[in-house]
């Protein structure tokens, strides 16, 4: 390349370089100009109270953000614009309070909230002059925890236990005359389908429907399912004839009746018909019919999907 292309090459470049540095020098000054007018701006500050007791807790009808017209350079409206605002006051600042209902007297025209908002220019004019805070008392509450499920288990698995959380309740808090009115809370539906190993994982608990007042505790549990090989077992049970009238003396025919059921592989062995109490109650016996109808009251813990042979017994009365 000649010197003479060279010499042209630099002297473009210096050329930019030079631009570049008007151009931002300018901009730089452009903007501190303007920024260094004054403005007129509405903002909203999020209200915070502080040194609430323990036992208390603020209602949603408490004023909670505060509209205001700011008047300062924009240096000093900057900062309200980039980041959330919070002004704070303590309960013990309140001018009045009554029945749990707090006030808070804003002044526009003091030192007071341009110090909270940590304000140099003016406050021009505010929503309200005074804010309100609404304290419940809190309560605390134990519920138990219901699980949605659908649960479905390959052929020849099951599980005695069946799906169990841990912990079995929560903690909630909140608003008494809420929390008064829950009795319990449930889980995310669960769906398994085909299951025939141990299954375990966490589940969150369902609190779309609950109050934005109640605080649960906690709001993940953990779901365990135990799961074992089931077989078939079959057993001879007797029929215990109740309600019978002092005096009167009622014949059943048959008086023992063949159960089906599933029962874990571990625990088949221990099944007999001791774990099985069947009844047939003549409190329940028509004029028009000798038979009765026959109930399974009571069975193991370790039985399942038990079926009755027969549905009916024939009675006779002797006299």
């Amino acid at each position: 390349m000649s010197s003479r292309r060279k010499g042209k090459f630099s002297l473009k470049k210096s050329n930019v370089k030079t631009f570049l540095f008007f151009l931002l020098f300018t901009s730089i000054l452009w903007l501190f100009t303007q920024f260094s007018k004054n403005y007129t701006q509405e903002v909203e500050v999020t209200v915070q109270f502080t040194g609430i007791p323990k036992d208390k807790i603020v209602n949603n009808k408490s004023d909670h953000t505060l509209k205001m017209v700011l008047n300062g350079n924009g240096f000093r409206l900057i900062g309200h614009n980039w980041s959330k605002t919070i002004l704070e006051f303590s309960v013990d600042d309140a001018v009045n309070s009554n029945n749990g209902v707090y006030s808070f007297y804003v002044d526009k025209g003091g030192l007071t909230i341009n110090n909270k908002l940590d304000f140099k220019g003016k406050v021009l004019t505010v929503q309200k002059d005074t804010l309100r805070l609404y304290l419940d008392q809190n309560l605390q509450k134990k519920v138990p925890i219901v699980v949605a499920q659908n649960i479905q288990y390959a052929v020849g698995y099951g599980s005695d236990q069946g799906l169990e959380v841990l912990p079995d309740s929560v903690l909630l808090s909140g608003p008494s005359q809420i929390i008064d009115t829950i009795e319990q809370v449930r889980t995310k539906h669960i769906s398994l389908d085909g299951l025939n190993v141990d299954y375990r994982s966490g589940l969150e608990l369902d609190t779309d429907n609950l109050p934005l007042d109640v605080v649960v505790n906690p709001l993940l549990v953990e779901a365990n399912i135990s799961v074992s090989k089931f077989t078939e077992g079959h057993q001879k049970i007797p029929i215990t004839i109740q309600n019978v009238p002092e005096g009167l003396d009622v014949r059943i025919f048959p008086k023992e009746i063949s159960v089906v059921y599933r029962v874990g592989l571990d625990k088949y062995n221990d099944i007999s018909s001791r774990d099985f109490v069947i009844v047939a109650d003549y409190a329940k016996a028509s004029d028009e019919s000798s038979f009765l109808t026959v109930e399974l009251i009571s069975k193991s813990e370790f039985i399942h999907d038990v079926r009755l042979q027969e549905k009916q017994v024939q009675f006779v009365v002797l006299k």
